[in-house]
């Protein structure tokens, strides 16, 4: 073969493996990527035998044995890679993680906790307790009638697709709370006995009330969702199970309306990076657009962002709608702050160690303090009342947070009681209870 055609097969053969390479990569097709690593290699190796003549055939040759050692290297680092990851799933390095993933665990041990919260968020919407929405009001909801478990904890869905036990329809003299939340009133439990902080309620109420009715509440919580997801089944699948009362505990997922519509509180999108066929280059893509997206924040949100008038926003038009179909139901409503592992006050390096995982955690500081201050200029009783779920809870990052947001038991007890003193005296100045303190 002539020394011009032997080159041309060569570089056309490198220019189409590198084309499966990318392509492979970008669609996630492992056949792709690794077809195409097979022919760089064939092509960089083998193929550079007898191409090129004078002083550039020892040029070719070393050039193409070099990329060709490269994806050696490359090929065994992947498989090495995958090897430790399975033996890794397979020899527990997260014991007691409900427990022990307090943040001083967590600072102590950052590559375990990072395993546990990449793990801890893959569960917690891509789970066999979810499912599309077959009435297509929102892009998916819990699954009647499952159960699963999500690392030690049962996550049991009943028919009616609340998280709990089965309830009837007819809630018959039964006094019916219902708590409207995102993944932090669902509940992201991992250990055995954990239970989100509804289920605790409805424990607590009746531990400290004796009412001449039992008082139920029912989890309405899905994970990923904010309050116009509530909306779109409120009057399908809320209202008609007739609540005497409704506890709204919704916020961080919310943020991103107070982020487009407050000039100087900077927001960027988490980038969604599809699963790639290589772990390497995968986790490696995901370290640097997580570290791009850090930088993109500078010093954080402009002071000003606090005097915003949060009442012209799109999350102050979500809750209206919220308090309007309520009053309409005439259903009380209680409006809960939101709660994080930092705020204001909390130090600097903490706030830092939260950003790793959360990169827009200042502003949403920010965020969260301009939250409080809608609801409570929304609220107006007697039909909708402010509950500050703050005491206790709000920057208490030492033993009540697994991350920003999700709590661990202790945080998920400790809501509950603040739940349970903002509307205690609902409950004992409702006259068809008849509650009074046990002693």
């Amino acid at each position: 073969m002539r020394p011009q055609m032997a080159l041309l097969l060569l570089f056309g053969a490198l220019l189409l493996g590198a084309g499966l390479v990318v392509h492979g990569y970008g669609s996630g097709s492992a056949a792709l990527f690794y077809g195409g690593l097979l022919l760089l290699g064939l092509a960089a190796g083998p193929g550079t035998f007898g191409v090129g003549r004078g002083r550039w055939r020892d040029g070719v040759l070393i050039a193409g044995l070099s990329l060709a050692i490269s994806i050696g290297v490359f090929l065994g680092g992947e498989l090495v890679w995958r090897v430790l990851e399975h033996v890794r799933s397979t020899r527990s390095t997260l014991a007691e993680p409900g427990r022990a993933w307090s943040f001083e665990e967590a600072r102590r041990n950052r590559k375990g906790y990072v395993e546990f919260w990449d793990r801890h968020l893959d569960s917690m919407t891509g789970a066999p307790y979810v499912m599309a929405d077959p009435r297509g009001a929102n892009p998916y909801v819990l699954r009647p009638g499952s159960v699963s478990v999500r690392f030690d904890s049962e996550i049991r869905i009943n028919p009616l697709g609340f998280r709990g036990p089965e309830i009837p329809f007819d809630k018959g003299s039964r006094f019916r709370i219902v708590a409207l939340g995102e993944s932090t009133t669902f509940g992201a439990t991992v250990e055995p006995d954990d239970r989100p902080w509804p289920e605790v309620l409805e424990a607590r109420i009746a531990r400290e009330l004796a009412c001449d009715v039992p008082i139920e509440v029912v989890n309405a919580g899905v994970p990923g969702w904010t309050l116009v997801n509530q909306l779109a089944r409120l009057q399908s699948d809320i209202l008609p199970l007739r609540p005497d009362l409704l506890v709204s505990y919704h916020g961080y997922n919310g943020f991103h309306w107070f982020f487009a519509a407050v000039p100087g509180l900077p927001f960027q999108p988490v980038p969604r990076i599809l699963p790639r066929p290589s772990h390497l280059l995968e986790r490696a893509e995901k370290s640097l657009r997580f570290r791009a997206l850090r930088r993109s924040y500078g010093s954080g949100p402009d002071p000003s962002a606090l005097d915003a008038d949060v009442s012209r926003t799109a999350y102050a038009e979500h809750y209206r709608t919220l308090v309007r179909l309520a009053r309409v139901s005439r259903v009380p409503l209680v409006l809960a702050s939101f709660n994080m592992a930092v705020n204001a006050h909390s130090p600097d390096d903490v706030v830092e160690f939260y950003g790793e995982s959360f990169p827009e955690v200042r502003s949403a500081i920010v965020a969260n303090r301009l939250h409080t201050r809608l609801l409570r200029e929304i609220a107006r009783p007697p039909a909708v009342h402010f509950l500050d779920t703050a005491p206790g809870l709000d920057g208490e990052y030492h033993e009540h947070f697994i991350d920003l947001v999700h709590f661990t038991q202790p945080g998920r007890e400790r809501l509950a009681g603040n739940v349970l003193d903002g509307i205690r005296g609902i409950l004992l100045g409702h006259p068809r209870l008849h509650c009074v303190p046990r002693r």
